[in-house]
């Protein structure tokens, strides 16, 4: 009987261990998770309950911030305006200076870079006026071989005309046929035509041969009472006089200015 009881006392106490092991493990476990939940702050949140979702994005303003390489940031929408670089010159380009101002919507001329209109208008109508007084230096020269022509009793030849500007400083050479004192039938005509007058020549001896051919020159200028467009030569003698070889006429003409009317004289 005291055997029986003895072994019944120790299965009870070994059930009792094992028992009490069995909850402590289960205790054991439940704190642990339980600690971990606390320490990883997990709170269930109900699927449905996006409104209590803190979010953390980035404001889209914010995002898109433009940035310089100057270390600068453009201005930002709200029209606030970062600066991170200090004694910043702001300075306006010469472009944007220059460009012409609105009003309205309308572009108008800067004020400061056009002068008045009948300031420019005066000045044109003086450079006009200055011009036509005024001559141009310009230099013209033409040799015209005669050898070989002919030219009849009363006519003419035709050399040279200026219009619309008239000779202010001119020269004429002729070789022409001459007789044994050193006069010759050949006219050398100048003026506006049809208003033609001989001009006076001067005999030149060292290139003369009387009775063949003589060298005659003359200076011309067109002046207020003789305005000389035109050089002509002409026969004012009674028989055809034949041109004999290297006879020629050289014209020179210095200077010229416009003609106050674009037209020959009537």
């Amino acid at each position: 009987m005291m055997k029986k009881s003895t072994s019944t006392k120790v299965s009870l106490f070994v059930v009792f261990v094992l028992v009490s092991a069995i909850f402590s493990v289960n205790g054991y476990v439940f704190a642990q998770n339980e600690s971990l939940s606390e320490a990883l702050n997990v709170t269930e949140v109900p699927l449905d309950n996006s409104t209590n979702v803190t979010q953390t994005t980035v404001p889209v303003e914010e995002e898109l911030l433009p940035t310089t390489t100057d270390g600068l940031v453009a201005d930002s929408p709200t029209g606030n305006e970062t600066e991170t670089t200090e004694n910043v010159t702001e300075s306006v380009p010469v472009e944007e200076e220059l460009l012409p101002t609105t009003t309205d919507g309308l572009v108008t001329t800067n004020a400061t870079s056009a002068a008045p209109r009948d300031e420019a208008s005066s000045t044109d109508d003086h450079s006009e006026n200055a011009t036509a007084h005024e001559s141009t230096v310009t230099r013209d020269s033409q040799t015209i071989l005669l050898e070989g022509e002919s030219l009849p009793e009363g006519s003419f030849i035709h050399l040279y005309d200026s219009t619309p500007y008239k000779i202010e400083s001119g020269h004429i050479a002729a070789k022409v046929p001459c007789d044994e004192a050193n006069a010759t039938a050949v006219d050398v005509l100048i003026g506006q035509a049809p208003n033609l007058a001989p001009a006076e020549l001067e005999f030149v001896a060292p290139l003369s041969s009387p009775g063949d051919l003589c060298l005659y020159h003359a200076d011309i200028a067109s002046d207020d009472a003789n305005t000389i467009t035109d050089i002509a030569i002409a026969n004012n003698s009674t028989d055809d006089i034949d041109f004999a070889a290297t006879s020629t006429i050289v014209l020179g003409v210095n200077e010229i200015s416009p003609l106050a009317d674009h037209g020959h004289a009537e």
